[in-house]
């Protein structure tokens, strides 16, 4: 494995993150995890270079996803909500070792066992183990060239757990105003769960709705509690975090990309930038459909929310000039 890194995004879901996945995959020195060898098919693990087998996979992932949304005709929606790229989150290698967070949005909204279990301290390593077992497995087949990139929101729940297995991780936490987040991701996981309940299924929606803030309502105190804990406040770990304003990431994305390269001294080349300029203009927002949603949907207000999340709104959105978000 590469000594350096990996670089992990791992702030709240619906924070600008996949953009920024996206925009730092573009980097030759990079190597992000693909859907199809998370999700399609993991062994034997194929090089990149095998264009041939990259694109049979690549075409029964497709297939799949197709009849998958057929199924409950809600393509446009469910598309819309998280746009598909060749790389994904690698959440979907937790998953695998029993990490499946997102299945208790389908759960009654009493707390399950399973969802008792996800969010406790009982100890994750073993998921970890067998995440770092994986990219080993993949990093024999096509050895990254410089450093791993890794994304998945789930990473907020264990940050201990992640950088005991990656002492080296550099960690990006994206943020979001939680007035446009907390519905934005609401709107998310029903355009997911729908596959299971019908659209005009109300006490069904608003069991998905309870459970996908439950979630939320957890990553925020596991956040604020790793952030603020002693050991977090010296010097060297701060260095080994960067926190990204989704507003400054839509405004400028380019520039972004640059102040976190320089924040942990990676290395920048005119390949790399001329690879990220070319995905945006071939990846406007909205091509994939675009995804409505609104704070009433979830039976908030701005002051509810103000209430609720005041240890996290305080820390990242109303901190001092060297601690906050901005990119100013």
């Amino acid at each position: 494995m590469p000594t350096v890194g990996p670089l992990i995004i791992c702030g709240l879901p619906r924070t600008g993150s996949t953009l920024l996945y996206n925009l730092l995959a573009c980097d030759p020195n990079s190597r992000a995890p693909l859907f199809t060898e998370m999700c399609v098919e993991s062994v034997p693990p194929i090089s990149r270079s095998n264009s041939v087998e990259q694109e049979r996979r690549t075409v029964a992932a497709r297939l799949s996803a197709q009849m998958n949304e057929q199924l409950v005709g809600r393509t446009d929606m469910m598309a819309a909500s998280h746009p598909r790229f060749a790389i994904e989150e690698d959440y979907h290698i937790l998953r695998q070792a029993g990490v499946a967070v997102f299945y208790t949005m389908e759960c009654s909204e009493h707390q399950s066992e399973c969802e008792s279990w996800l969010y406790d301290d009982t100890n994750k390593d073993y998921a970890y183990d067998y995440h770092e077992t994986f990219l080993r497995m993949l990093n024999s087949a096509d050895a990254s060239p410089f450093h791993w990139l890794l994304k998945s929101p789930v990473h907020s729940l264990y940050l201990n757990t992640l950088l005991r297995h990656y002492p080296n991780a550099a960690l990006i936490m994206t943020h979001r105003r939680l007035d446009d987040l907390l519905p934005s991701y609401c709107r998310l996981v029903w355009a997911f769960c729908s596959v299971n309940f019908s659209e005009a299924d109300s006490t069904s929606q608003g069991t998905v709705t309870t459970l996908a803030l439950k979630l939320i309502d957890k990553m925020i105190q596991r956040i604020v509690k790793f952030r603020t804990c002693e050991q977090h406040s010296e010097d060297q770990a701060v260095k080994a975090i960067l926190d990204v304003a989704y507003d400054d990431l839509m405004n400028e994305p380019i520039g972004i990309v640059h102040r976190i390269y320089d924040h942990f001294a990676l290395r920048w080349s005119d390949a790399f930038e001329a690879a990220m300029r070319a995905w945006l203009r071939d990846n406007p927002q909205g091509k994939q459909g675009r995804h409505t949603y609104s704070l009433t949907e979830i039976g908030l207000t701005r002051e509810d929310i103000e209430t609720r999340y005041a240890d996290y709104i305080n820390l990242f959105f109303r901190s001092s000039p060297s601690n906050t978000v901005s990119s100013n």
